[in-house]
């Protein structure tokens, strides 16, 4: 655990002298998505009283109804530097539950700041409750040094986009291939990278996996697996190939 700690700090260290403010707010949020098993991850620049979508991984409706319900109602909470963890959305009762299918199960919403201002939000949810412990908000507050310097480098693109048309102005303005990307990713993350089991639930085989890992370049990520052994068999018994 502690090697891990280290190639984070490492890792937050070798990225603050990285360019491209919104690609790096991007990349930060692929690699906390990884750490905490994430479904989704998010980053609002603040405006004033109003938060405008920065950078994004797989986002849906659901991470902006619960963003935006955090901001309105727990805004002091926040400004004094405090992280709003969710660790079961569906017991909570701080905020509305969450409307619809395929939500997360939980979230953390941890402020950003630059000197004294906060400056922005990092979002991150998983589809496991209680999915963060007291290090991982701890990580979480740590990479919220790059968003800072993500956020404050970010050129203006012209007039921000308003909470309401938020999810339609990150449809407009993706790629469908960052889309595609995204996708790969949070299947990827979701089944705890086993390759042949998301190339069935993609209908390709593993070899279009692999292509696409290439394409996209991501690079190829080994993590313990959560599952526990068969007592029956070897530790393989129960768990499918990735190769």
């Amino acid at each position: 655990m502690k090697r891990r700690a280290d190639l984070i700090d490492h890792f937050t260290d070798l990225v603050l002298g990285a360019g491209d403010p919104r690609r790096l707010a991007e990349r930060t949020l692929e690699v906390i998505m990884s750490l905490t098993n994430g479904r989704s991850g998010a980053v609002f620049a603040r405006a004033g009283q109003a938060l405008n979508l920065f950078a994004s991984r797989a986002i849906d409706q659901h991470v902006l109804d619960a963003s935006q319900a955090v901001w309105s109602r727990h805004a002091d909470t926040l400004q004094r530097g405090e992280t709003f963890y969710v660790s079961d959305w569906a017991a909570e009762r701080r905020i509305p539950p969450s409307t619809g299918r395929g939500g997360p199960a939980g979230f953390a919403v941890v402020p950003t700041f630059e000197g004294e201002e906060l400056i922005a939000l990092l979002y991150v949810d998983s589809l496991d409750p209680h999915f963060c412990e007291e290090h991982d908000l701890a990580r979480l507050q740590k990479f919220s040094r790059i968003i800072a310097k993500a956020v404050r480098e970010s050129a203006t693109e012209g007039p921000a986009a308003s909470p309401s048309n938020a999810w339609e102005t990150y449809l407009e303005r993706t790629p469908v291939e960052d889309m595609e990307r995204e996708k790969l990713l949070l299947l990827l993350n979701r089944n705890e990278w086993n390759i042949a089991r998301v190339a069935r639930l993609m209908g390709v085989t593993r070899r279009t996996v692999y292509l696409r890992l290439q394409r996209y370049n991501i690079p190829r990520e080994r993590v313990l697996k959560s599952r526990p052994r068969s007592s029956e068999g070897s530790p393989r018994a129960n768990r499918e190939p990735d190769a």
